[in-house]
């Protein structure tokens, strides 16, 4: 077995490969800008823009450098590579440039907006192939099919001449920073990244305080770190895909183990939280991946005179994910319970329900289907300022509220489960209806709905928008009624109806209701 090459050895020839990259990279691309945000404390917070790449991704500078090197030694491909996404780019990007004969293999639940990027940059050069639930699981792929075919392998962090193209963003922080930063926040998946940049400001900023950050549940580089040797983290959590790798490079291991001075991690919520930050303070969207140290330099102990940076290490973000990000981004937002009620299942026991809460307590969600003649389980979300957090406690406590259980996190919330039996229904129908986005809005339209129909369902999420939207159903004693109904929706209010046909499709029957008063904040997905 090969012994690892002594460390400082190791600096020294990854210094030398790092002046190299920079004759080399910028015949593809140019270098990324310095942003800055103001945190709460009052530092700023400087941001490397990587996401601004041809690429919206470091990724191509240590891809280029590789293949770049290679074909100085008289390299004519081909080149095979595995990647989460955005080393593909990078490899893409240069096979297309040097007319070289890529393969690459991805997860198979890579972004699409990765795959297509990675295939548009390599045109007919690069043929991607979707291989396994992970990223190592493609590693095996590709460095099998390289076996078998003769390709090179470009790694997409364990290699010296891919570090020292990573290095490069590190030589492009100081030299537009006035001042050295006191603080990095380098974010770390296989750590190619994280120790290149490193190796640069230990050497030319030697009082910076470098602290390497992972994703809980993928934070592979610091249990590894801890355990003195390269560890494998068994369950590996995906929401950060682009740094989702279960064990850690093993030349990234031995510079991360000598330059890092701290590592830290961050949940899946405070990153979801720095997301939402940057959009709303800079106008910014990035991937998951890269707001780790965003979320990182929220939390740390920072001082108001404290020169802190990151690296936005990509925007590489499929857009079906911002939902999911907006929802698991509050951590800085109102509070937010979700409350499950028993009711009798009468005409005007909803809206009696809502008038429970006051307008300091706003209504930010509604899911209800008639499961039942005699019994109601309403779920409503409710929203409140912390200062408020008190008195929500204790109107909860109240024993004047109806029988109630706490829901939030649950499955039956993050997947709007919303059980109903359309053969309760009496002479139903069904609308959109459209409110005005504001605290008392929904209750006062319950409160006068009430008086010509009975609310059998409600779908109601509050999406941020000036004017809300629910799909409710309603029953009437006679057909009479819903006539009567429709007039009056017709006269007061904005609203789509809904035909029954569709409806029926929505139909959950034979409904064992009980199964909603067992359900508890521990049934979660």
């Amino acid at each position: 077995m090969t012994q690892p090459q002594p460390i400082a050895e190791l600096l020294v020839d990854l210094e030398s490969q790092t002046k190299q990259a920079l004759d080399r990279i910028y015949k593809i691309d140019s270098e990324t800008p310095l942003d800055s945000m103001p945190l709460d404390n009052g530092c700023l917070l400087h941001l490397k823009r990587e996401d601004t790449s041809k690429v919206h991704s470091y990724k191509w500078r240590g891809a280029y450098n590789k293949i770049a090197q290679l074909l100085e030694s008289g390299f004519s491909g081909p080149i095979v590579a595995a990647s989460a996404g955005n080393h593909a780019q990078g490899v893409a990007i240069a096979a297309f440039g040097n007319q070289l004969k890529a393969t690459i293999f991805m997860p198979l639940s890579t972004p699409l907006v990765k795959q297509e990027a990675a295939q548009a940059f390599g045109g007919q050069y690069v043929e991607i192939r979707l291989i396994g639930d992970s990223f190592d699981e493609s590693s095996a792929a590709a460095t099998a099919f390289a076996a078998e075919t003769g390709g090179t392998l470009i790694p997409p962090y364990d290699d010296l001449q891919v570090i020292a193209g990573q290095s490069t963003i590190g030589i492009e922080l100081l030299n537009i920073l006035e001042q050295k930063p006191t603080h990095a926040f380098l974010p770390i998946g296989g750590g190619g990244m994280a120790a290149g940049v490193a190796s640069v400001l230990k050497r030319l900023s030697p009082e910076t305080k470098i602290i390497g950050v992972e994703a809980v549940d993928q934070n592979s580089m610091g249990v590894s770190i801890a355990g003195g040797q390269r560890q494998t983290v068994s369950l590996l959590d995906r929401f950060c895909d682009g740094t989702a790798v279960a064990i850690p490079g093993e030349l990234p291991f031995q510079i991360c183990q000598e330059l890092v001075d701290e590592f830290t991690t961050v949940t899946n919520a405070e990153v979801c939280d720095a997301i939402q930050e940057l959009w709303q303070r800079k106008r910014i969207i990035v991937e998951p991946s890269a707001a780790l140290g965003v979320a990182a330099a929220f939390k740390h102990d920072l001082k108001p005179d404290d020169r802190p940076a990151t690296i936005l290490s990509g925007s590489n973000v499929d857009f079906l994910m911002l939902p999911k990000i907006a929802r698991r981004g509050q951590l800085n937002r109102p509070e937010r319970r979700y409350v499950g009620f028993k009711l009798g299942e009468k005409s005007g026991e909803l809206a009696g329900l809502l008038q429970s809460f006051g307008n300091e307590i706003n209504i930010i969600d509604f899911q209800y289907g008639k499961v039942s003649d005699s019994v109601a389980y309403p779920i409503i979300g409710i929203e409140v300022a912390k200062q408020k957090i008190g008195e929500l406690d204790a109107l909860l406590a109240s024993p004047k509220l109806a029988d109630h259980f706490d829901v939030t996190g649950t499955a039956v919330i993050d997947f709007r489960v919303i059980p109903f039996n359309l053969e309760l229904f009496q002479y139903p129908y069904f609308a959109v209806i459209q409110f005005s986005n504001r605290p008392g809005a929904l209750r006062e339209f319950m409160h006068d709905a009430g008086q010509h129909a009975n609310v059998c369902y409600m779908n109601y999420t509050d999406d941020g928008q000036t004017e809300g939207f629910a799909l409710m159903g309603f029953e009437f004693t006679d057909i009479g009624k819903q006539s009567q109904f429709i007039d009056w929706l017709v006269e007061t209010t904005e609203f789509q109806p809904v035909p029954m046909d569709q409806v029926k499709h929505l139909n959950l029957a034979n409904i064992n209701a009980d199964r909603f008063e067992n359900l508890t904040p521990n049934d979660k997905k």
